[in-house]
């Protein structure tokens, strides 16, 4: 019976595994800090990666000057958008554009 049990906990977490590596997709691990994964966002280009900065930071200005009623489902706005700009933060890509100054600086030279 306790082989049983064994092989059953066995067959029960490789089904788990595989299962967790079909579908438990939404999230990488991260090289920089192994305590926290990542969310990874398929993108096709640095202009889509700003075109998404951009809607988030005019949803973020729109949820700000509109007037609101309380909402046991929407919570405070204030917070939600204060958490919205702490994510913009991260998705700003601050080294491409340390890039694109030296590319900027060498292209100012051969003119």
């Amino acid at each position: 019976m306790k082989e049983e049990k064994k092989s059953s906990s066995v067959t029960l977490l490789e089904e788990l595994k595989e299962l967790s590596r079909n579908k438990l997709t939404l999230f990488e691990p991260n090289p920089q800090n192994s305590g926290k994964d990542m969310l990874l966002l398929p993108l096709e280009s640095y202009k889509e990666a700003m075109d998404l900065i951009l809607y988030l930071l005019k949803t973020c200005i729109m949820s700000l000057e509109a007037e609101y009623t309380p909402d046991k489902y929407i919570g405070e706005p204030e917070f939600c958008t204060s958490e919205v700009l702490k994510l913009i933060t991260q998705l700003m890509p601050y080294e491409e554009m340390e890039i694109l100054d030296g590319v900027h600086a060498m292209m100012k030279q051969w003119n």
